[in-house]
């Protein structure tokens, strides 16, 4: 018998949101007919890497999503806190070619 918390998962609140958008895949990767290994459902909170591996996270986009889809739901809220006298940050994390730059800063104005 373990002691009382040790190897049993423990939910904690903590204010680090974690928000996943799947980007399209990218023109050659079409032409040579790739498809994505990974399924988006925003509404379970979920992706899924091949058929089985499961994330859970605060946000999900599908690789149809909008800038202002994303904005919307992640970023709004913050600006708005931060206004209010709250501390906010937007981190953009993945490998080169994940589409941070995409999802962060493409502005086509």
């Amino acid at each position: 018998m373990s002691p009382k918390g040790v190897g049993q998962s423990k939910v904690e609140e903590t204010a680090v949101q974690v928000a996943v958008r799947v980007r399209p895949l990218l023109p050659k990767e079409i032409l040579h007919n790739h498809e994505s290994c990974i399924t988006a459902d925003p509404e379970e909170k979920r992706v899924t890497l091949g058929n089985d591996r499961h994330f859970h996270c605060d946000f999900v986009f599908e690789d149809n999503s909008t800038q202002e889809d994303v904005y919307t739901e992640c970023v709004q809220p913050l600006i708005e806190a931060f206004f209010h006298g709250f501390n906010a940050t937007v981190f953009a994390y993945g490998q080169t070619g994940s589409g941070k730059t995409y999802t962060i800063g493409e502005a086509n104005i």
